[in-house]
């Protein structure tokens, strides 16, 4: 079981995803919130547009479980950037989480 990561400072990124359900869940933002984990009870679905990764949102925890198939059209998702991400981020020089991260690598974009 493997799960999803939230970086803190991620930035938000409207996509179009496999299919209308999908899309729904994964755009749904909460500007006001302090996590996109908060601010309605009513997302389900967490895509981080960094690793391109989704996940189930384990609420009332701010667990998120990744799923690999759409849960609504049963669709396989892209696979995760998440390993690519951190090598990157290796060769930038950071080390430990105490570390800052750079803000191009905080986007959809990264690459």
């Amino acid at each position: 079981m493997t799960f999803s990561l939230v970086l803190t400072g991620e930035s938000s990124y409207p996509n179009g995803h496999c299919c209308a359900e999908m899309s729904e869940q994964a755009n749904m933002a909460f500007p006001e919130a302090k996590s996109p984990l908060q601010g309605s009870t009513d997302k389900r679905i967490y895509w981080s547009p960094v690793f391109d990764e989704y996940g189930l949102i384990c609420q009332p925890s701010s667990e998120i479980l990744q799923i690999h198939h759409c849960p609504f059209c049963g669709s396989r998702l892209p696979e995760s950037r998440r390993d690519m991400w951190f090598e990157k981020l290796e060769k930038e020089g950071w080390r430990t989480w105490g570390d800052p991260i750079p803000i191009e690598l905080l986007s959809h974009d990264w690459k």
